[in-house]
């Protein structure tokens, strides 16, 4: 598993993010916070045709997945075509990506992993111990604690409580510049959920990349204390 980061989606992350309006939107992959102005682009990127909400339908979710080809970043399905009030899921299971960000825009709409503002999640499966500490490295002040707890698989009866908790996901509301619960506690293997509503464009980040300013990190928490080097941080 890869580091806590919504700036930069690597496998274990995802991010997802609901269409309120009909209307083309064009979106982009980046590797780096390099990425095109999405509002700006006419061409290039990947387009999502999103068709007039459909009357009794439930709606649906679509998952995009990305990954490396030829050194490129590349999604799967190129192209969608989805209903309003539908969602669309970007996630990657090619462990050759080290970090992605999706940003895009149509009408009166935009939308950016990196700075998420309104009808998005982000999740992070944890899969390391510890106690990890998120905050918005953007500034809105929000943040809290997981404490991700060890799992002693002795029996198999363990082994079966194990995988029905895994099942269950930890939630987290982000509304405005307020968090709620402030703290989370899960097991080794289960899956965070942060759903943002009405947001000035957050980020959710272990704490102690935004305090030594995205520099190495240890490895474990407090046991080995191997180092990386830079680029290549520690995994949950």
């Amino acid at each position: 598993m890869h580091t806590l980061d919504s700036r930069s989606l690597s496998v274990g992350n995802c991010f997802g993010q609901k269409f309120p309006k009909a209307g083309e939107v064009r979106y982009f992959v980046s590797a780096g916070a390099l990425i095109p102005s999405a509002a700006k682009q006419t061409d290039g990127g990947y387009v999502i045709e999103v068709l007039p909400a459909s009357k009794g339908a439930q709606a649906q979710q679509y998952n995009v997945a990305v990954s490396l080809k030829d050194g490129a970043l590349t999604v799967s399905p190129e192209k969608l075509k989805i209903h309003a009030g539908e969602g669309v899921l970007w996630h990657t299971v090619d462990p050759a990506v080290a970090g992605f960000q999706v940003s895009g825009a149509g009408k009166g709409f935009r939308f950016d992993s990196a700075s998420i503002e309104d009808d998005a999640v982000f999740t992070h499966a944890f899969g390391v111990p510890g106690k990890y500490e998120w905050t918005d490295p953007n500034g809105s002040g929000v943040g809290g604690t997981i404490e991700v707890e060890p799992v002693n698989l002795k029996r198999a009866e363990d082994r079966d409580r194990w995988f029905e908790t895994v099942q269950k996901a930890g939630a987290i509301k982000i509304k405005g510049k307020s968090s709620s619960p402030a703290s989370v506690k899960i097991v080794v293997g289960q899956t965070v959920f942060w759903s943002i509503t009405e947001s000035p464009g957050v980020a959710i980040t272990d704490g102690r990349l935004v305090r030594r300013g995205d520099h190495d990190l240890d490895h474990d928490h407090g046991k080995g204390r191997g180092k990386h080097k830079k680029g290549n941080r520690d995994r949950d």
